[in-house]
């Protein structure tokens, strides 16, 4: 009977189940906190981007007291999940070398079975940065003052585009010196100055083509005789122009 009893083997799932019962049971409970904290901070950290987003467009024209309210606001309106705790939301706005705000995000994630070996709370810190705009907006409004420019209501039509645009750009604005307008009428040539006489965007050539005198004193300018050369009244070169 005896051998019988150690032979017997009817017996031995129980205790087997036994020993691994716990490391399993703990195996599957982390696998389902992990899958929570890694959802709770993707969820977290698009709400912080969105944020971000939102609050860019005012950011430069509110207090600092007045941008946390928003963002704590707008955040808490995007982000709702219950077992996520101790919430806070940090947004700092600069406009040094552009505009550009930062909210820092910080959040608690209370686990289910993690706790099991002393994990009871896993911490959740995300950043977004949102950055727009230049240092300064420069603007060149070269306006065509002709004679035909009376015709037709053109000239009214033009300062009131001017002006609506000044306006806008204007409003724009948030600090002084953002935005820099420069106005250029012209009718024919403009005068940059003749300190620019030398800058390597000026065309002399092309000026001179235009310009530059002829030598036979029949043509006002170079461009004159060109063009009765090429109209068929001429059938050389005039002289001192170029082929």
């Amino acid at each position: 009977m005896l051998t019988r009893f150690l032979t017997n083997a009817r017996g031995r799932v129980a205790p087997l189940m036994a020993v691994i019962a716990v490391p399993a049971m703990a195996a599957v409970g982390m696998a389902v906190d992990y899958s929570r904290v890694n959802a709770a901070r993707t969820a977290f950290q698009s709400a912080l981007d969105a944020t971000a987003l939102m609050l860019s467009k005012n950011a430069a024209n509110e207090a600092n007291d007045a941008l946390q309210t928003q963002a704590t606001n707008t955040f808490n309106s995007l982000f709702n999940r219950p077992d996520v705790t101790d919430v806070s939301v940090t947004p700092a706005y600069t406009s040094n070398g552009g505009s550009k705000l930062t909210l820092n995000g910080t959040a608690v994630v209370h686990t289910n079975f993690l706790g099991v070996i002393g994990i009871s709370q896993v911490d959740i810190n995300s950043m977004s940065v949102s950055t727009w705009g230049n240092t300064r907006l420069r603007v060149a409004l070269v306006l065509d003052n002709t004679g035909s420019m009376a015709d037709a209501g053109k000239m009214d039509a033009l300062k009131t585009a001017s002006h609506n645009l000044l306006t806008q750009l204007q409003q724009a604005a948030v600090h002084p010196e953002d935005v820099y307008v420069s106005v250029v009428p012209f009718s024919k040539d403009v005068n940059f100055g003749s300190d620019n006489y030398a800058a390597s965007w000026l065309r002399w050539d092309l000026w001179d083509a235009v310009n530059g005198k002829c030598s036979n004193t029949s043509y006002s300018s170079r461009a004159a005789a060109f063009r009765t050369a090429r109209s068929g009244h001429q059938t050389r070169t005039a002289p001192g122009m170029a082929a």
